[in-house]
């Protein structure tokens, strides 16, 4: 994938500390009523720093005076601070990637500082953005902070990989179309107050962040395309949003029209067949291509503009996390208001003809949107030149013992696409097929 930048969150994601936050929102609390504040007033300091802002509106005390008390206690609480297991290595690895790295937390300046030059991490990153460097309305969970660090380093939000470990960190980046990572498994640093949030990816810790990583920057994309001149130039524009030009791969399958210029000029990977050989044909290619250079996860999409980008990342998100070896992405179990009655009537059929050989059921078989990983790829043996191969993947990745997952995805079916794909026809042709071929 194309991540330029990758933005951490400091506390809870990089550096956890032996006091939690809860104490510190104690003695805070406990301070500000030593000053003379009202209990009721002072409340519950949920989150602390938007709590100081009211109290000093509501009682005319300065807010630095009010400020001061809680960097110190941030600033104290990070005498006890640790890196989490793995997070040099991590850093390491994506530094000796080219990647730019930079911190955006709602800790102070100096608490942030103190944790990096401690901890031995400041070298590390190109930005450090606290919550003194911007203004209260800009600090995360608004996306200001975050949109002030990736124009300073002049990366575009989609190229931009947010890591926190909790929702504060997940809100700002969905708003700007970044991809983000949780981290749920420390125990340490999170913040007392939760926010519910869904990350495109998530992990326990470090080690498995970087295992996450390795399969992120090694991804490609295959794109079978025959004849597709009218919309292969907008699917391309939407997988270069997340995906570089050398992992998206078009295998151009014969097309008697522009379909290879115009995939040329994106500067993506072409692979020709002189003759239309099928779908089967062009995904084996795509994938012997894709598995030669290293993949470790290749996802498929169709040339025909009837899948999203952003259910591309959701068909991966298994597979990256290491939950799955083979995530299917099903039509049948997202928004079918758009899907004739026909095609899926016929997905029913192929789904059950597939089933009998496959030994398991997955409710759509011929989807297009699919993510493999390397492993699992390398264990599939395609015979099927045309459409049967959608269904020869599936039976094939079930015998040879790969978790299979169904992912909920949206197609988007417009006139163009509506001629594209199977038919009734081409339905019993790939149930003969498979008969054929696998009883043989």
């Amino acid at each position: 994938m194309d991540i330029r930048l990758v933005v951490f969150d400091l506390d809870g994601t990089l550096v956890g500390a032996k006091k939690p936050f809860s104490e510190i929102k104690r003695e805070l609390r406990k301070r500000l009523i030593e000053m003379g504040i009202d209990k009721e007033l002072v409340g519950d300091l949920t989150p602390m720093y938007e709590g100081l802002l009211r109290i000093s509106r509501e009682t005319w005390i300065p807010f630095e005076e009010l400020y001061s008390i809680l960097v110190e206690l941030e600033t104290e609480r990070m005498d006890e601070s640790f890196p989490f297991e793995g997070a040099g290595e991590l850093l390491k690895f994506l530094k000796d990637r080219g990647v730019t790295l930079a911190i955006m937390t709602r800790s102070s300046k100096s608490a942030a500082v103190k944790a990096l030059e401690m901890n031995d991490l400041m070298e590390y990153f190109d930005v450090i953005s606290t919550r003194d460097d911007v203004p209260p309305e800009e600090l995360k969970p608004s996306a200001g902070q975050l949109r002030r660090i990736i124009s300073s380093l002049g990366v575009q939000p989609e190229k931009t990989l947010v890591i926190g470990d909790h929702g504060y960190d997940v809100l700002p980046a969905r708003e700007l179309g970044a991809l983000t990572v949780l981290v749920t498994g420390h125990n340490t640093g999170r913040m007392s107050f939760q926010v519910e949030a869904e990350p495109d990816f998530e992990v326990r810790d470090l080690p498995a962040l970087k295992v996450l990583l390795e399969r992120l920057f090694s991804s490609y994309v295959v794109v079978p395309a025959y004849n597709e001149e009218r919309t292969i130039a907008s699917v391309l524009e939407e997988l270069l949003r997340y995906f570089r030009c050398d992992e998206i791969v078009v295998v151009n399958d014969g097309s008697r029209d522009g379909t290879e210029e115009i995939a040329h000029s994106y500067g993506v990977h072409v692979l020709r067949h002189l003759v239309n050989r099928g779908l089967g044909g062009a995904l084996g290619t795509g994938f012997v291509y894709a598995l030669r250079k290293g993949a470790k996860m290749v996802v498929t999409f169709d040339a025909d503009g009837q899948h999203l980008v952003e259910d591309a990342l959701r068909v991966m998100r298994p597979v990256a996390e290491g939950r799955a070896d083979f995530a299917v992405g099903s039509r049948l179990k997202g928004d079918t208001s758009e899907m004739p009655f026909v095609k899926k009537f016929g997905n029913f059929v192929l789904d059950f003809v597939t089933a009998i050989f496959a030994g398991r059921y997955v409710s759509d078989s011929q989807s297009g949107l699919r993510c493999l990983s390397g492993e699992c790829l390398s264990k599939i043996r395609i015979t099927c030149d045309r459409y049967a191969v959608s269904s020869e993947i599936i039976i094939e990745a079930s015998r040879a013992g790969c978790r299979i997952v169904e992912v909920p995805i949206r197609a988007v079916y417009t006139e163009y696409s509506m001629k594209k794909g199977t038919n009734i026809l081409e339905g019993v042709k790939i149930a003969l097929n498979l008969l054929f071929d696998k009883l043989r």
